[in-house]
């Protein structure tokens, strides 16, 4: 593997870690005290930092990254930018899936995926990623109304 491409993996990896891992301000941690004295109604720490929905749409981020950075290392093209591409596509994935609008609006659903499929399929080919999801967003409208009519 080349110097340039380990440190651009490195950098990739690092940057997403560190969303993960931030550490907590002084404020924080004396969340839970109210006027210098214990009280649990105070105590955040139980508390989860994200909620379920939030935590799904991470998740799939996440892995898009890690998808987007693999396909970036096989098919010799910058791996940060596929990284990226991938984090979008697979945060933008999730999000579809667990939104309230978009279940009841199952036509808009199966576009917004056609135009993420559209969006993937334009950056590993290496053209425009708008052109890639005007044509996926069609496609997808298109089967939705045909599905869904």
């Amino acid at each position: 593997m080349k110097p340039q491409r380990a440190l651009s993996v490195f950098l990739s990896c690092a940057l997403l870690l560190s969303g993960l891992i931030a550490p907590f301000s002084s404020a924080e941690a004396k969340r839970h005290y109210n006027h210098g004295r214990y009280h649990r109604y105070y105590d955040a720490r139980h508390d989860r930092w994200v909620d379920y929905q939030t935590g799904k749409i991470i998740k799939g981020g996440i892995v898009g990254a890690g998808i987007g950075a693999g396909a970036g290392l096989l098919l010799d093209r910058p791996v940060g930018k596929t990284a990226l591409v991938g984090a979008g596509i697979g945060a933008g994935t999730q999000a579809v899936r667990y939104s309230r609008t978009m279940q009841r609006h199952p036509i808009a659903k199966t576009a917004a995926y056609g135009a993420l499929a559209g969006t993937g399929v334009s950056a590993a080919t290496g053209r425009r990623l708008g052109k890639g999801a005007l044509v996926g967003g069609a496609v997808g409208a298109g089967l939705g109304t045909l599905k869904y009519f």
